[in-house]
Parts: C-alpha cells; structure tokens; sequence
C-alpha cells in the first residue's frame, strides 16, 4: 500500500503542476491536462529516480521523448476522437496533426532538467520518510 500512496502523491503533484504551468503560459486549463500532467511527471519521477546506468543529460532527452509521447497520445484521444481542442499546434512548425511539435519537444527537454532535479529531492527528502515510518 505504501509503494501505492508514493505513485499516488506523485500523481497529485504532477497533475497540479502541470496544470498550474498551463494556467501560467496559456491562463486557462483543461481537466484532461492535470491527468496527463499526473501521468507524465510520475513517468519522469521514475526515470530520475531509477537506478540506471544513463547520464542525465540522456535522462532529459527520454524525460521529453516521454512527455511528447504522452501529450501526442492524449492528444489523439482529447483533440481529435473526442473533438474537445483543449489545444492545437497546428500553426506551429514541425508539427505532427497538430497534437505535438518540434518547439514544444525542445521546451521539455529543458523543463527535464529542473524535474529531474526535483523528482531526485522529492524522492530522498520526503517519499523517502513516507516509507520508512
């Protein structure tokens, strides 16, 4: 149950700061982003946090390929079945249906950088002490 709580947490506070960045950047959200937020900084935490003979710098690259991944797949799912258009970078370059794009990619290789960071802190500081009491 413990190991539960922890992924569980972890997908609380991704899905918040997911959707507190849109809020921030765009001004408004959708529902949908603070699921996929979830789901994608626990993905993140598990990559930083796993014991794995990978630089960081690697570590950020597949952090990005993750999240673009994850955000092309919800994508598919929210935009285009569902009709919602919680987004569209259809006007962007480099653009793949209009669901991810190059810049956007590029951006989340460098937002990797200080998740990993706190994804390792947030892993020894505090999940850590969960656990163990």
């Amino acid at each position: 149950m413990d190991n539960f709580i922890r992924k569980f947490m972890i997908f609380l506070i991704g899905g918040f700061g997911y959707f507190s960045l849109e809020i921030i950047y765009r001004g408004y959200s959708h529902w949908t982003m603070f699921l996929t937020g979830g789901f994608a900084f626990l993905c993140l935490f598990l990559l930083f946090t796993a014991d794995l003979p990978l630089p960081y710098w690697a570590r950020c690259i597949t952090g990005a390929m993750i999240v673009t991944s994850i955000e092309f797949i919800v994508g598919i799912i929210v935009n285009k079945w569902l009709g919602w258009q919680v987004w569209d970078y259809s006007r962007l370059p480099n653009n793949l249906l209009g669901q991810i794009c190059l810049s956007y990619s590029i951006i989340w290789l460098f937002l990797c950088i200080p998740i990993g960071f706190f994804s390792r802190l947030l892993n020894q500081k505090v999940l850590s002490r969960i656990t163990t009491s």
